[in-house]
């Protein structure tokens, strides 16, 4: 399985985000697994807590029989009999029924964790990025990350490319910026794209992904700047950061950090 984590801002840029009173879980100490890229979708609202080591991730391959399910607030929880142990799972709204064999696609572990609309407290739940049937690699719901009602992680990148997009005068491609980062880390930079995802007023920002033709670039905008659309093709000028970490798994190598947009 790949880890959730994300949000980052979420296959997984954007489906639409949930408002919801925010929800509580803590999560485990991290163990040393590997770990595979997150993809986009709702989460705890972690924007009152400092980052936390990245949880364990779901593995790979697992598929369960459903024992249990139920729809709240727009997501499907599902118990799951894995044959060894049975555990809770949460994603975006599925038809399921008892019975039924799913794989679960990204996987977060969270303890502990209180569902505000189901008024239940979950001793371990996972939260994935998919239910789809078994067998069919995910290809059914591969979306946002779905998590815990009133709050939202950073989404990933889609998987299609957009046109062949220049940069603006002086400016660099996505790709360009993506070979070598190191050497603008921490400075400003311009990126023209067009936005193939956006999400708003997560953990106190606006992400979006935008791509040229030649990459993909998660920016991050103020949570009080004007909403883009996607298929809006924008520039970009923002401060460019290397490795951060948003906690709970969401990671990126390349990020441009509080930018503002304006027209191509």
């Amino acid at each position: 399985m790949r880890v959730l984590l994300g949000a980052g801002l979420s296959a997984g840029l954007l489906t639409g985000c949930k408002k919801e009173p925010a929800a509580s879980g803590t999560p485990p100490t991290t163990a040393a697994q590997p770990a595979a890229p997150p993809a986009p979708g709702a989460m705890p609202n972690l924007a009152a807590r400092p980052p936390m080591p990245a949880p364990p991730a779901v593995a790979a391959a697992t598929t369960g029989a459903v024992l249990e399910t139920m729809n709240s607030g727009g997501y499907t929880y599902a118990k799951l009999d894995l044959g060894a142990e049975q555990v809770w799972v949460a994603g975006p709204e599925t038809k399921l029924a008892v019975g039924d064999k799913v794989d679960m696609v990204g996987g977060t572990l969270m303890t502990n964790f209180t569902s505000n609309t189901l008024n239940r407290t979950f001793d371990r739940i996972y939260f994935v990025n998919a239910l789809p049937p078994a067998g069919t690699g995910g290809a059914a719901g591969a979306g946002a990350v779905a998590a815990a009602h009133g709050g939202a992680m950073p989404p990933a990148a889609p998987a299609t490319p957009t046109e062949k997009i220049e940069p603006i005068a002086g400016g660099q491609t996505i790709a360009a910026v993506l070979a070598a980062p190191a050497p603008l880390a921490g400075k400003p930079i311009a990126i023209r794209g067009k936005v193939v995802k956006y999400n708003a007023q997560i953990l106190g920002h606006n992400w979006l992904h935008l791509q040229d033709g030649t990459g993909d670039l998660t920016i991050t905008t103020a949570d009080t700047a004007a909403p883009v659309a996607v298929g809006d093709i924008v520039v970009a000028r923002g401060t460019l950061s290397l490795n951060k970490d948003f906690g709970a798994g969401y990671s990126y190598p390349v990020i441009v950090e509080d930018a503002t947009l304006s027209a191509k």
